[in-house]
């Protein structure tokens, strides 16, 4: 409930304060930022936990409502006991936008190819595997311009492969 109540704080956040945003077919933002994964990093008891990264994509704007926007996530490596035991995240998604009447907010609906690397150093040998998965995202964004061509860009997202809230803020930058 603690969660909820804090995705819900964070995203009526980013929605405060937008201003209109003219958008048109052929234009094309590339965009970075941080990244919050609900379960991209591993605690003490080797459960899930929140993990940080970072993500960098593009989008182009197929129509002036409608866009494609590849992206890459990266999130951290998450350790416990001392690096004996660690594991790190990544996704490559591409999702489709939809921009809704007033051009500031889109809903958004994708695939996901996303993979997981554990490590476990048992001190006589360490162990590595790795393991790829492929699914859906599921979410909504918004665009808040910063100037003619930079944005501050607020997007929360499901994804299906693993199975966790992807939460990114980041700036864009339009051509």
């Amino acid at each position: 409930m603690k969660k909820i109540t804090i995705l819900t704080l964070f995203t009526a956040f980013l929605f405060v304060g937008v201003t209109a945003n003219a958008q048109e077919q052929g234009d094309i933002r590339v965009n970075a930022g941080l990244a919050i994964g609900t379960k991209a990093g591993i605690d003490d008891n080797g459960s899930s936990k929140i993990g940080l990264g970072l993500n960098v994509g593009g989008e182009y704007l197929v129509t002036d409502v409608i866009s494609v926007a590849p992206s890459y996530t990266l999130f951290f490596k998450s350790e416990v006991q001392g690096g004996a035991v660690s594991n790190q995240f990544s996704s490559f998604n591409l999702d489709g936008r939809y921009y809704f009447s007033d051009g500031k907010f889109y809903g958004l609906a994708g695939l996901s190819f996303a993979s997981v690397t554990a490590k476990a150093d048992f001190g006589f040998g360490s162990v590595e595997e790795t393991d790829s998965t492929t699914g859906l995202n599921l979410g909504g964004g918004t665009m808040i311009p910063l100037g003619d061509t930079m944005f501050l860009n607020g997007q929360v997202k499901y994804n299906t492969p693993l199975e966790q809230l992807d939460i990114q803020v980041g700036i864009a930058f339009g051509f």
